[in-house]
């Protein structure tokens, strides 16, 4: 009788190392859920494109490295799965302003492919400057990404944004126009 209590206790003992074990391992999954909803990415259904939504993206820049399909543009935020206020001019005050830089990949079939982007920000005039690089972590299988508030610009002026992988490899470039208050 003695010998079947050890027994007991020893799989009941195996049973809650196990049950640890698992709870322990769901909520690594649930913190990977959290870090994918940070990096401010969100899928959306493709939105039926009328006469004046292709002019309007005509206007935009296209991939610098060829592709017709591959698209980097602007818009004042991206909220409730929707592109709010999208422009190639923004107009910031004296404090400075910020607005919501996307990169859609849809028409071309393809995805990001890599773990992390850099969207290079350069000043355009009779010389161009860089005068930042923005890092940020997204995942290979992405092809609609949006960045949030990316960058504070305070000064106006025309400025060119590409996305670039880790690599060096231009993914897309966008220009704006930016006017102060």
């Amino acid at each position: 009788m003695l010998l079947n209590n050890h027994k007991l206790k020893f799989i009941i003992a195996l049973l809650v190392v196990f049950a640890v074990g698992y709870v322990c391992s769901s909520n690594k999954d649930e913190k990977k859920e959290d870090k994918k909803e940070d990096t401010k990415k969100e899928d959306t259904k493709k939105e039926e494109t009328t006469k004046s939504d292709e002019k309007k993206s005509d206007d935009t820049k296209k991939e610098s490295s060829g592709s017709e399909d591959v698209r980097l543009y602007f818009c004042e935020e991206y909220k409730d799965g929707k592109e709010v206020g999208k422009s190639s001019e923004f107009i910031i005050g004296k404090n400075g302003g910020y607005f919501t830089c996307m990169i859609d990949l849809r028409d071309s079939g393809k995805k990001i492919g890599v773990g992390k982007l850099e969207l290079r920000i350069t000043k355009l005039g009779n010389t161009e400057k860089i005068i930042a690089t923005e890092k940020f972590d997204v995942q290979p299988d992405w092809d609609y990404i949006f960045f949030d508030k990316f960058h504070t610009f305070y000064s106006a002026g025309d400025y060119k944004v590409t996305a670039m992988k880790p690599d060096g490899t231009p993914v897309a470039t966008g220009e704006v126009k930016i006017s102060m208050k």
